[in-house]
């Protein structure tokens, strides 16, 4: 099997899963009740002085943003090289945003039921597409730190992993997600990265 097959194939199971783990939550398990808990207690014990920094946080990295960063890093790669990895950055955005938008569209979870900080966003609750984007740049940025000496190596990947953190917490806070939603997005980042390299690399 050739690795775009192996490509393909993964990210069909990857948006598969994503259904069916959002439609077991709607469902059997309630909407899980204790997420409502936590978004509310997160706003309690925050606000006001956390107000600012989750919706500077949320706006900076909104899904059209990852997706231009990961074009123009593409951009900037194809100019420096002939090697097919430079269309690394591109494709992640494309898969993760491919994966939320029809995950969202098919499970079709509702927002939290808190007051929002922010845009009001089109799509459904489940999975965060905020997340899934930021953490599929997040992987493909890992993966070019690994030339990196060791020290900045670590610093880079640490940045980066302290940052989709505070990201997840930006969106609980905001009432824009639930817990899973944010989950999810991490594990669609982290899978539709290693798609992508895995469907550029040499077979």
């Amino acid at each position: 099997m050739s690795s775009l097959a192996r490509t393909l194939l993964g990210l069909a199971a990857l948006g598969a899963a994503n259904v069916a783990a959002g439609r077991l939550i709607t469902g059997p398990l309630h909407d899980l009740p204790a997420e409502h808990r936590l978004n509310h207690d997160l706003r309690t014990f925050g606000a006001p002085k956390a107000d600012g920094a989750a919706l500077l946080l949320s706006r900076r990295s909104d899904t059209s943003r990852a997706i231009a960063i990961g074009l123009a890093l593409t951009g900037v790669l194809a100019a420096r090289s002939r090697s097919r990895m430079t269309a690394l950055p591109a494709l992640a955005m494309g898969m993760a945003s491919l994966t939320h938008v029809t995950s969202s569209l098919l499970v079709g979870r509702e927002r939290p039921s808190l007051e929002r900080v922010g845009t009001l966003q089109p799509t459904s609750s489940f999975p965060s597409g905020h997340v899934g984007a930021m953490t599929a740049l997040a992987v493909v940025l890992g993966r070019m730190a690994g030339p990196l000496p060791r020290p900045a190596k670590l610093l880079v990947r640490a940045g980066l992993v302290g940052y989709l953190g505070a990201l997840g917490w930006s969106r609980l806070y905001n009432g824009q997600h639930y817990a899973a939603d944010v989950l999810a997005g991490y594990v669609n980042g982290v899978v539709c990265g290693r798609l992508a390299h895995a469907a550029l690399a040499d077979d």
